[in-house]
């Protein structure tokens, strides 16, 4: 009897040893994270400009120090869709104004702590992306700017596109995202597009996912004379495929055209 149960003890024992340990919720978190943390490094930096490879859901780390101005840079073209958010608006001092870049706006947004020894997260929201910013601040370690490569990003949407079938044979080595987006009309539309692009043959413009089973707005072509000409396009997926190229082209929707988006190629 004392080996059976020698035995029994022995198995279970085992069994205790062996069983997998869930992780708990905190771990996890933690463990995502930190894996998520994209840290300064020496190859990432032009001069005194940090930038990181754009990726989505990555923690962006920002080092800021009092009495210094950190400067985040966004895409030119990209605009942010509301004030950028802060897990600290007392400590933390935030600002946000517009350059401009090859006749695109760029948005800044600046941040400058109250004092050192501070952690805090930033989100800023823009019509065509969401960056995750995590903040500290030191006593005199600061970077003084910010900005990202979008080459890798912008590939893997392209590669969208034609894995979705949107449009094959995509000239990829001549795309040219240098457009300018503005409301000339009305409000701010649902439909307002996130991005405009082109191959050197066809232009592509990316919408809202909400607007595929929304009213869709009219295309025009803008000529030298400010006359308008209807073009024709494709709908696939999100996007507008439209197999000419313009220098300016206008999107028009609501009630009578109420609502006028005007689409300008930067030079």
């Amino acid at each position: 009897m004392s080996n059976g149960k020698g035995i029994v003890f022995g198995v279970l024992a085992a069994c205790l040893i062996s069983a997998p340990v869930l992780a708990t919720p905190q771990s996890v978190i933690e463990k995502a994270n930190h894996e998520s943390q994209r840290n300064p490094d020496s190859f990432g930096y032009h001069n005194a400009i940090m930038k990181y490879d754009f990726e989505e859901g990555q923690l962006y780390q920002v080092y800021c120090a009092p009495l210094r101005i950190t400067d985040i840079q966004l895409e030119p073209g990209e605009t942010l869709t509301s004030e950028p958010v802060g897990g600290d608006s007392v400590r933390w001092i935030l600002a946000r104004t517009k350059s401009r870049v090859n006749g695109l706006d760029q948005e800044h947004v600046y941040v400058k702590p109250t004092r050192p020894d501070l952690k805090t997260t930033l989100s800023l929201n823009t019509n065509v992306r969401t960056y995750h910013i995590e903040l500290t601040s030191y006593e005199t370690t600061y970077m003084a700017a910010v900005s990202w490569n979008y080459e890798q990003y912008n590939m893997r949407q392209i590669s969208r596109i034609e894995n979705n079938a949107i449009e094959q044979k995509v000239n990829v080595s001549a795309l040219n995202f240098n457009y300018r987006i503005d409301v000339k009309k009305g409000s701010t539309p649902y439909w307002l597009p996130a991005k405009v692009f082109d191959d050197g043959m066809k232009t592509f413009i990316q919408f809202p996912v909400e607007m595929q089973n929304r009213e869709c707005p009219v295309l025009f072509a803008l000529g030298s004379s400010k006359d308008t000409q209807l073009v024709n396009f494709r709908v696939k997926k999100d996007y507008y495929v439209v197999d000419r190229l313009f220098e300016r082209a206008e999107l028009r929707g609501g009630q009578d055209g109420d609502i006028i988006v005007r689409i300008s190629k930067s030079r």
